[in-house]
């Protein structure tokens, strides 16, 4: 069953992706029918809380052969029928009466979901998986209330001020990085305690990630209020993130070649993706701590946009894409899953080094990318495409059932 949500999950992330590339192509082609903003908000709802948020949910149920909890699939299947009311609602009335309830009725049905994973992690080990899976719960719904906050500021007629910037911020920061970040690396942290890869972090490692995440937020305020403290406590926040990056970055050398032989070819190509992702964000991070890149980074579009693609596509996605490898719900040896594989993976490293590197011309003042808007739409139809043929590809069930079949004959 949490196969098929699974399936469910990534047709959002297709149908994201394809409103992705339609919003590129608004640059390419003239189509004065089509509203930027509403159709942004539906692409940014979809992708996050009816790809990201179930399907991390499911990865971390699918590290241990056992049922799902009871009444997950009823509330996922609420979940997800409220992301597709936001699909529809949003390009007809952007935040209006039927998004604004949907998106507020899913968050506390993540609640509920969420609850029921806390209880089901309950026998992972408490130094390591379990305190990390506790810790994405925590910061998912701590994140959460940088969303309820935005009702209250706007009937106080502080909408357009400062403090609706943080909330919306508040919300983007400890989803990113808390809540993403600390899901993956439970996840991580959980397949390596399974197969006997001595990954394990320790306890500091963990708090400092944690400590880092909480005082990081100070950039967000600095944007605004660019007091020498508050940039002070953003600087501290990324030594305790580099430190800890240092110490994850230790203990999983040394369980390299353990790593090696428990995995296939394509989970080690898309944990590579995965891993290159993650350190170029803990990079940018350790680059804002300048005041000068601080400001670029807040306020050039192309650094933002590839800041969050580099989180949800480039780190989660990649690991989801290698778990669903290690599960069998993908068979790489079926061409179409590897076209669909690659087609993504160029699609995201060709759109990330064009944002990146157009935003770095605009920040040095030259001129624009010769055929810049082409490019890019052609990088995220190639991510589009890629997702869809992944979809198709993921529905044939041969190497599911022989998996099953293997694990179902080692225990006996």
């Amino acid at each position: 069953m949490i196969r098929r949500w699974f399936q469910v999950a990534l047709l959002f992330l297709a149908i994201a992706a394809t409103i992705g590339a339609t919003l590129r192509l608004i640059y390419v082609v003239d189509m004065p029918w089509l509203l930027f903003k509403p159709w942004l908000h539906a692409h940014s709802h979809v992708a996050m809380l009816g790809w990201v948020m179930p399907a991390l949910l499911i990865a971390i149920i699918g590290q241990d052969d056992r049922p799902a909890p009871r009444g997950f699939s009823w509330w996922m299947l609420a979940s997800q029928v409220l992301v597709l009311a936001m699909l529809v609602s949003f390009p007809l009335q952007g935040y209006g009466s039927i998004s604004i309830a949907s998106s507020a009725g899913q968050m506390v049905i993540g609640y509920v979901l969420i609850a029921l994973l806390w209880h089901h992690t309950r026998h992972w080990p408490a130094t390591g998986s379990r305190l990390l899976v506790r810790l994405a719960f925590v910061f998912q719904f701590v994140s959460t209330i940088g969303i309820w906050a935005m009702g209250p500021i706007m009937t106080s007629g502080l909408a357009g001020t400062e403090w609706y910037y943080w909330s919306i911020q508040w919300f983007l920061h400890f989803q990113f990085n808390g809540w993403f970040w600390f899901a993956a690396m439970a996840i991580g942290s959980r397949w390596a305690e399974q197969h006997g890869v001595d990954v394990r972090l320790d306890t500091t490692t963990t708090v400092l990630w944690a400590a880092g995440t909480l005082l990081t937020f100070a950039l967000a305020v600095a944007w605004s209020e660019r007091h020498t403290g508050i940039i002070a406590v953003n600087s501290f926040g990324i030594l305790l993130q580099f430190i800890a990056a240092w110490r994850t970055m230790m203990a999983m050398r040394g369980a390299r070649p353990q790593a090696y032989v428990k995995s296939t070819k394509w989970m080690r190509f898309l944990i590579g993706i995965m891993l290159v992702s993650m350190a170029m964000k803990i990079a940018a991070q350790s680059l804002v701590a300048i005041p000068a890149m601080a400001t670029m980074s807040l306020t050039l579009r192309n650094y933002v946009i590839g800041f969050i693609h580099l989180n949800t596509l480039g780190a989660i996605t990649s690991l989801l894409f290698a778990f669903a490898l290690m599960r069998g719900w993908f068979d790489h040896r079926r061409l179409a899953m590897r076209f669909g594989l690659i087609s993504f993976v160029l699609g995201f490293a060709t759109s990330e080094t064009l944002l990146f590197l157009q935003g770095t011309l605009f920040w040095a003042g030259l001129r624009k990318i010769p055929g810049y808007y082409l490019m890019l739409f052609g990088a995220s139809t190639l991510l589009a495409v890629g997702v869809w043929v992944v979809l198709f590809a993921s529905f044939n069930r041969s190497a599911y059932l022989r998996l099953t079949r293997i694990r179902a004959e080692e225990g006996d």
